[in-house]
């Protein structure tokens, strides 16, 4: 009896990398992961050490495969969207990665937004214009630190930078590029109004490459340090997001996928390249003939955290405060909380829009409080659905993922506030294994993309009360009039 082929899914997110054996039919046999540093060394600086990561990547990719008995297929990855980091001739790192969550060029990103020049870079790319894309960080780092730029050989994202330290090539896949800011979607390659704009030329990037692209030649000391063997294939892979929607929905454009953890996401598979007029989304490539629509959120799970720290004191667990605010009644009494602590992307890409409560009473409690600011996270991503259903069709479910669709509440409150089904899948691996799917189908151990995309377990499915629907409307109209008068005074003019 033939062995089902096994592969490694690598899925380096913001905080911590996780690392899934699995065989192609959907089979996970181990995983492991390991977290790494994010520093705030000032207001709006988001940094993280990239040998630090790159060693965790290491780590984990040898405690994976000691426990295998088998040989492996493959390694596809994933990673997290819009870092920046710069490098010199051979490929030493001269500043700290650039997350995504960095916003220290949003003086750039507002001068984009608001000129004829940033909706032409919309347009090309499908990147919303925000301090996020490494468009806007080169063009800070070429004005605040030019003697950095001015030695910098290349601009790469954390992907690119890892690849390069494995196998001594410069390639960035259409799915990564995409969401730089500096990609032109129909062309495939750098558009050049862009790179205008940062002052760069296109040999100062990566070259860009389909998601299938596959390397070989792993270097010595990586072979080493992974135990990985040296003729390994490893495939280019995409975005974390990209593939989170490959590995719960499929292909299929009728059912969403709805990311939770720290920050979040809504995204839809598409072959829709129409840009959005409004720029409330974007539009990101999978494939040459899939794309990615949807957006994100910069306030997901890090507003219950705030919840926990600061209106509950750290004086009960994350769970209690969850269980709290589920016996407050739906709509909380009118009260309204835009969670807007941490500025936002979707769907207003304003990096200065700030958070609050409106419609307070004196009978509002704690407890309201609470379950008004979660509502407001689920308000904010139903905002941002129907944008995504304006650009790309409705859809009739959501595959919801993240460590916050862990609690049954939230995953119900997101049933309720859309009016739609929502499953939540058996894995807690789903990036890595989107990872799989796509590597698999590159290396030909599928004969297609379809082929590999298997119908994903639901571990629980959650149908909404129709009898709420009436009371998270009228409490939605609210939300979004305070939202829009926000966003205006916050807005830079």
């Amino acid at each position: 009896m033939n062995q089902v082929p096994i592969m490694l899914g690598i899925d380096v997110g913001t905080t911590s990398v996780k690392v899934l054996a699995a065989d192609i039919e959907g089979k996970n046999i181990c995983a492991e992961d390991a977290s790494y540093s994010l520093h705030q060394p000032q207001d709006g600086y988001r940094e993280q050490d990239p040998r630090e990561i790159l060693e965790a990547v290491h780590r984990t990719v040898k405690a994976v495969l000691e426990q295998l008995n088998e040989p492996i297929a493959g390694v596809s990855f994933s990673t997290a969207m819009h870092s920046l980091l710069a490098v010199d001739k051979d490929g030493n790192s001269i500043t700290p990665m650039l997350t995504w969550a960095d916003t220290r060029s949003q003086a750039y990103a507002e001068e984009l937004r608001s000129s004829s020049l940033g909706d032409v870079i919309y347009q090309k790319g499908g990147a919303p214009i925000h301090a996020m894309l490494p468009l806007c960080k080169i063009a800070w780092l070429r004005d605040h630190q030019p003697n950095i730029f001015k030695q910098a050989y290349k601009f790469l994202s954390f992907k690119e930078w890892l690849l390069y330290q494995w196998l001594g090539e410069y390639v960035v896949d259409y799915s990564m590029a995409t969401a730089t800011g500096l990609f032109n979607q129909k062309t495939l390659g750098w558009n050049e109004d862009a790179l205008a704009f940062a002052r760069i030329d296109s040999e100062q990037l990566s070259k860009p490459v389909p998601t299938t692209y596959v390397l070989q030649g792993l270097n010595k000391k990586v072979a080493e340090a992974t135990g990985l063997p040296a003729d390994i294939p490893i495939v280019m892979g995409a975005s974390d997001g990209c593939l989170a929607n490959l590995y719960a929905s499929g292909l299929n454009p009728r059912e969403a996928t709805l990311s939770l953890g720290t920050s979040g996401a809504i995204r839809l598979i598409s072959r829709n390249t129409t840009p959005d007029k409004e720029m409330r989304i974007f539009n990101y490539l999978l494939t040459e003939d899939h794309h990615v629509l949807g957006g994100p959120t910069n306030n997901g799970g890090i507003i219950l955290n705030w919840l926990h720290e600061n209106l509950y004191q750290g004086k009960c667990s994350y769970e209690e405060v969850l269980t709290k605010a589920a016996h407050v009644e739906p709509g909380t009494d009118r009260l309204v909380c835009l969670p807007y602590f941490h500025g936002e992307r979707a769907p207003f890409w304003n990096e200065r829009i700030q958070g609050g409560y409106f419609g307070v009473d004196p009978d509002h409690k704690v407890d309201y409080f609470a379950r008004a600011a979660l509502e407001g996270v689920i308000y904010n991503m139903y905002s941002i659905g129907q944008g995504l259903e304006d650009a790309a069709g409705s859809f009739d479910a959501i595959w919801a993922d993240g460590g916050v669709t862990r609690s049954d509440f939230m995953v119900q409150l997101i049933a309720d506030i859309f009016s739609k089904p929502v499953y939540v899948a058996e894995s807690h691996h789903g990036v890595a294994e989107g990872a799989i799917m796509l590597g698999s189908y590159a290396l030909g151990l599928v004969d297609s993309l379809e082929d590999v995309v298997k119908n994903t377990k639901k571990e629980k499915e959650f149908i909404p009360n129709l009898a709420l629907q009436e009371v998270y409307q009228d409490q939605y109209a609210r939300f979004r009039e305070w939202g829009k008068v926000v966003n205006q005074k916050t807005t830079k003019s």
